[in-house]
C-alpha cells in the first residue's frame, strides 16, 4: 500500500491550513516572550504599500481566523489586523518582508495578558519562495535571548497566499477630483485659511480648529501643517468606490522632503483627506 497519498490527504486536513500556514512537516509556529507562548493556527500575506519604493509583503501569523478581504482592502492593513483582533485572547506576529527577500522587522502582539514586543536582525531567516502570489520561508530563533530581564524566543515556519487587494480605477495625472481636493487642502494649510480648513474638515474641525478657542485654533493649524508638504505632486492615484489613495510627494515648510500615501474619502460631493502616511524621503 503506498502511504504517500494518505498521508498527503491527513496533512491537508490540518487545521493550521488556513488560508496559509506552516510549512510542510514543521512543528506548530510559535513565539515565546517571557512566560507567554503563543502558537499560531492561521497564515496571511498582503502587500503593503512604502512611502516610496517597492513594495513589501506583510505576513501575519494569528491564533484566530481573519477576514482576508478587509485587510487587503485597508489603507493599514496593521491597523486593521489590530481592530479585527481586538483584546480578545492570543494575538499575533507580524513579519515584514521587503523587496529583495529580506525580512524588515518582526511584531508580536498578545492580549490577555497583554504584551508586545519589536525585533529585526536576530534569528536566521530563510525565505524559501517569493512570488506576487505567495510566500514561503521559515524564521527561528530556538536559542533564547535576553531583553531587558525578559527572554524571548521563536519557531515560525510559514506558507502563505498573498490576498490581493480589490482592483481599483487608475486616476488622472492629477489625481482627478481626490487629487485636486487634497492640493486645495494644502492651499489651505500653506495660507491658515481656517474658515475654509473648518469647512473641509467638517465635524472634526471641532476639536482641531475650534471657533471658540483661537490659542487652541492656532495650536491645531500647526499641528495640522506638521509633516505635510506645501504642495505636492500626485505620482500615481487609483480610486475604489467612495475611497481613494494617492501617492504623493512634495516640500514641507521646513524645506524636507516628503512622501508617502494619502486616504480621501469622499462625502457626498465632497472629497476630504482621512488619513495620510507621509515621511522624510531622507
Amino acid at each position: 500500500m503506498n502511504v504517500r497519498p494518505l498521508l498527503y490527504c491527513l496533512l491537508l486536513a490540518l487545521p493550521i491550513a488556513s488560508p496559509g500556514a506552516a510549512a510542510a512537516g514543521a512543528a506548530a509556529p510559535y513565539f515565546r516572550y517571557d512566560k507567554i507562548r503563543m502558537e499560531t493556527r492561521h497564515a496571511y500575506a498582503f502587500v503593503h504599500e512604502e512611502r516610496s519604493g517597492p513594495a513589501s509583503t506583510y505576513l501575519f501569523l494569528t491564533t484566530d481566523p481573519l477576514d482576508a478581504k478587509k485587510i487587503a482592502d485597508a489603507f493599514d492593513p496593521g491597523s486593521e489586523v489590530n481592530q479585527q483582533v481586538g483584546d480578545k485572547p492570543g494575538g499575533f506576529v507580524r513579519i515584514c518582508i521587503n523587496a529583495e527577500g529580506k525580512e524588515c522587522g518582526l511584531y508580536f502582539s498578545h492580549e490577555q495578558p497583554s504584551e508586545s514586543f519589536n525585533m529585526s536582525g536576530s534569528g536566521e531567516f530563510t525565505l524559501a519562495k517569493q512570488t506576487a502570489g505567495s510566500v514561503e520561508g521559515r524564521w527561528q530563533m530556538t536559542k533564547p535571548d535576553d531583553f531587558f530581564g525578559k527572554t524571548y524566543d521563536f519557531d515560525l515556519p510559514f506558507s502563505a497566499s498573498i490576498t490581493a487587494a480589490t482592483p481599483g480605477t487608475p486616476l488622472p495625472a492629477d489625481g482627478g477630483a481626490p487629487g485636486k481636493a487634497y492640493a486645495a487642502y494644502l492651499a489651505a494649510l500653506a495660507k491658515g485659511d481656517l474658515p475654509t480648513l473648518r469647512k473641509m474638515l467638517g465635524e472634526d474641525s471641532r476639536w482641531q480648529l475650534p471657533e471658540d478657542d483661537e490659542q487652541a485654533a492656532k495650536q491645531g493649524l500647526k499641528d495640522l501643517r506638521d509633516g505635510k508638504p506645501v504642495s505636492v505632486k500626485i505620482v500615481s492615484a487609483i480610486q475604489r468606490g467612495d475611497h481613494a489613495v494617492l501617492r504623493v510627494e512634495g516640500v514641507d515648510r521646513d524645506e524636507i522632503k516628503r512622501a508617502g500615501r494619502v486616504l480621501m474619502v469622499k462625502e457626498g460631493d465632497t472629497w476630504r483627506a482621512e488619513t495620510q502616511d507621509l515621511g522624510s524621503v531622507d
